[in-house]
Order: C-alpha cells, then sequence, then structure tokens
C-alpha cells in the first residue's frame, strides 16, 4: 500500500452522501473491518451509519472518544483514500448516526493498492540467524514499510543474499508504548554504505494479517508525523 499527500483543494470533493466506508477499530487486537456509508456532512461533522460487519452483520458499538480508522473509495476517480479519527458523538434521525469530524486535508492520505509505502525511519532491530550462521546483533532500519525494511549491517557479519534472518522490530506508538514484531526475513539484496557497514534489503516472510496491520499504521502514523513536521 503506498501513502501519498493529496493536493490542495482536494479533500472539498472527497466526501459525498452514501459513500462507503470500511471502518476499523485502531485499538482491536481482532483487526475487524466493518462496513458504513456517509449519511450526512457539513463543514464541521460527518454523520454516519452504525458499522455492520458483512458476514456476520454484526453492529459495531462504539463510545464516544473511540479512535477508528476510515478508508473509502472516491467514486468518480476510483482512488482510495484514508484517515484516523475519533467518534464525537451519537444522533437519532430517521436511524441511529455516528458523528466523527470531519478530517483536515492534511490528515486524509491517498492509498495506492498492491504497493506498500516505505518510510525513512530509524527503529531498533535485534538480528538474530535461524542456523547459527553469525552472532545476534543489534542495529536500526535505514527505512521500513508493511511489506519488508532495509537495516545496517556491519560489514564482517557473514549474512549473504537470499538468506533467511529473525529480526525483532521495536516500533514506538503514538501513545509512548511499543510494539515488539518478531518477523522472519529474506534477504533480498546489499549495497556499501560506507567503509564498515551495508544497507540489507529485507522482505518478510509469512506475515500474519495482524501484523501487517501494525506495521502498516505505524507507516501511516509515522507518515502524517512527518508531513506536520515538514509544515510547521
Amino acid at each position: 500500500m503506498k501513502i501519498e499527500k493529496i493536493k490542495s483543494g482536494e479533500g472539498i470533493l472527497l466526501f459525498k452522501l452514501g459513500t462507503i466506508l470500511t471502518i476499523e477499530r485502531i485499538n482491536d487486537n481482532q483487526l475487524q473491518r466493518y462496513k458504513s456509508k456517509i449519511i450526512d456532512f457539513d463543514e464541521d461533522t460527518i454523520f454516519i451509519d452504525y458499522p455492520v460487519e458483512p458476514n456476520s452483520k454484526r453492529i459495531l458499538y462504539v463510545m464516544n472518544n473511540e479512535q477508528l480508522k476510515v478508508s473509502f473509495v472516491e467514486e468518480e476517480s476510483e482512488q482510495a483514500y484514508q484517515f484516523n479519527t475519533m467518534v464525537i458523538g451519537k444522533r437519532k434521525k430517521a436511524i441511529p448516526l455516528l458523528v466523527l469530524p470531519r478530517p483536515k486535508q492534511e490528515d486524509i492520505v491517498r492509498i495506492q493498492r498492491r504497493e506498500f509505502v516505505r518510510i525513512n525511519y530509524a527503529i531498533d532491530v535485534a538480528v538474530h540467524p535461524l542456523y547459527n550462521e553469525f552472532a545476534p546483533f543489534n542495529t536500526i532500519t535505514n527505512d521500513i514499510s508493511a511489506g519488508g525494511a532495509s537495516i545496517f549491517v556491519p560489514k564482517n557479519i557473514p549474512i549473504r543474499q537470499h538468506q533467511e534472518i529473525l529480526c525483532w522490530f521495536v516500533l514506538p506508538r503514538r501513545s509512548g508504548e511499543y510494539s515488539y514484531l518478531k518477523c522472519t526475513c529474506e534477504v533480498i539484496r546489499s549495497v556499501d554504505y560506507n567503509e564498515t557497514r551495508k544497507i540489507y534489503s529485507l522482505k518478510y516472510l509469512n506475515n500474519s494479517q495482524k501484523q501487517e496491520q501494525i506495521l502498516l499504521q505505524f507507516c501511516y502514523d509515522a507518515q502524517v508525523a512527518l508531513r506536520k513536521k515538514r509544515n510547521i
């Protein structure tokens, strides 16, 4: 999944009555997706019907201030977008509705599917061999995505192309806590970085859906934070 900043003025055109939304609880360990749609909106708020799980038809009941991730496809352009939000109220019209704040343009990102955005972000990584080929060591990432990462490796570590290694990634979260992901990775390629280190590109192998969602959320949060930092 590739994430891009939307152009100035695009946000005005994004929301339409009846737009189908995919809703996820940000802190939901089950990572279930629910369907909803836009019933009404104004300059400050969006009103949606209660999200429903498509298979079980189970309704998602949420509390005020609960955090959600919303994605949708704009009908005319067939372009996918995503933003994080929270429930700020409930309202009864013909049907019960959830009230969400209308996101700021800089908080909406364009998603290009089939690709994963790479974030230039240094996080701690513990690298271990699968078959005692080298001594375990700690390093940092050069970049990271939901599909793979690149890490700095001392030149004296005997790691070869297509070798499988075990990596523990330490992902900082907005709450101040950390997510610890244990991933088996395949070494795709390496390039010289300086006289003492190389950069190794890695591909995750057999990641679970939960791990992928954690990585996607981390990359999304990092992308938004970096964008806001540039705009300060």
